[in-house]
């Protein structure tokens, strides 16, 4: 081998069968190659473009061990004395290298190797801690609680349900059980009987409440998210007032704006219509507070940025904001589908046929004792469609409580 930028190494080398032989490793710009002590002619030797792997661990000090690996599986194992001086040669000149992907973990390692450190791995947990500075104690006592919470509020649902499939001879068992022994849906069937005898059928009483419910629910998102907008996005004389109004109303309960509101929609005739039950809801100041909080955090420049393109104001309600606070219009469909839906609305509706689910329900409950099973089913039905819509909303509703978008 040339002596014109040749590196060398006095060493060890190990065959694949275990032997070993004394001598030195040199390596140029084509390749490196393996004498014998005192002799001229290479033991082993080769070139570049026929290596496959080389690996290289500092044993401390200059001291370093490289593996060699060729294409035709040929294995060399180097304890060279100034081995990292002839590996980086090497890999200088290697231009075929094989090119692996490494992470910032195997880079620490490698650094951590050529230093002669020693590498400790960290033990793999069958759980993953997502507080790793809080105690296996602290875990196990908020996991605990979190059971026991969950199985205090779901524990009502399940007992709803459970009674709902009881036979007339379980429901009035002592202690009554949570689950029944021998589950029926006779209680379901015998409630659309009984109610389909009556004056009004139990269908009836169902569409009412549908209707009074996506009625009410969509006025109320249209005209509280267009309100909320206005409020949140321009300056205008009286705004800010017009929005203390709104929050004040919060305070006031059902029971003391009754009278008010019995009162205007007597004087605008619409006393026994659906529209009694569907106009209030239009006006409920919960749904602007929370569209208006929220649209607050949208940034100004993008509105600005959407006029300057010419989008007018509806459109840039429609189609910018509107989709930027879709957690927040969804909460606010779960607050108003819970309050159209369980409404009795016995005070402003008189007429049989445009009652709503709950009046029905409160009638089969002044049936007695032997409508228990059938107010079980009754109840179930009330109950499922607000637990329905906040499960298929729930992971956008909790997007409430932080900014989803982009902030100026």
């Amino acid at each position: 081998m040339s002596e014109i930028n040749t590196v060398k190494s006095n060493g060890t080398l190990t065959l694949i069968n275990g032997k070993k032989y004394r001598g030195r490793l040199e390596a140029n710009e084509t390749g490196a190659a393996f004498y014998l002590r005192g002799k001229t002619e290479p033991m082993v030797e080769w070139h570049y473009t026929r290596l496959h792997r080389m690996d290289n661990i500092r044993r401390g000090g200059t001291t370093t061990q490289i593996t060699v690996i060729l294409k035709d599986e040929s294995r060399y194992v180097f304890e060279l004395d100034q081995g990292l001086k002839v590996y980086n040669h090497m890999d200088k000149h290697w231009a075929d290298k094989p090119v692996t992907p490494r992470t910032r973990g195997d880079e620490l390692h490698r650094l951590a190797e050529l230093r002669g450190e020693k590498i400790e791995v960290p033990k793999k947990h069958l759980i993953k801690r997502r507080h790793p500075n809080r105690s296996i104690a602290g875990d196990i006592g908020i996991y605990l609680l979190l059971v026991i919470v969950g199985i205090a509020m779901v524990f009502p649902l399940v007992y709803l349900l459970g009674s709902s499939l009881k036979p007339l001879d379980e429901l009035f068992r002592f202690p009554p059980p949570i689950w029944p022994s021998h589950p029926t849906m006779d209680n379901f069937s015998d409630l659309f009987v009984t109610m389909g005898q009556s004056y009004v059928p139990f269908s009836r009483y169902l569409v009412n409440t549908v209707f009074i419910t996506a009625a009410g629910t969509f006025g109320h998102l249209v005209i509280a998210s267009m309100a909320a907008f206005v409020l949140a996005k321009f300056e205008f004389p009286g705004g800010k007032t017009f929005f203390a109004v709104v929050t004040t109303c919060l305070m006031f309960s059902g029971y003391v704006t009754g009278i008010p509101n019995y009162l205007i929609m007597s004087r605008l005739g619409m006393i026994d219509t659906y529209w009694s039950l569907i106009l209030p809801a239009f006006a409920a100041p919960m749904g602007m507070f929370l569209m208006k909080q929220f649209m607050e955090g949208l940034p100004t420049a993008l509105i600005e940025a959407a006029t300057i393109d010419g989008a007018s104001t509806f459109g840039i309600f429609w189609h910018i904001v509107m989709p930027n606070v879709k957690p927040a219009w969804l909460t606010m469909i779960i607050f108003s589908v819970q309050g159209l839906w369980n409404t009795s609305a016995a005070t402003v509706i008189y007429s049989e046929a445009k009652k709503t689910l709950v009046y029905a329900l409160q009638q089969i409950q002044a049936g007695g004792i032997a409508r228990t099973g059938q107010s079980a089913a009754g109840q179930v039905i009330v109950v499922a469609v607000p637990i329905i819509i906040f499960v298929l909303s729930q992971s956008r509703i909790l997007e409430t409580m932080a900014s989803s978008g982009i902030k100026d």
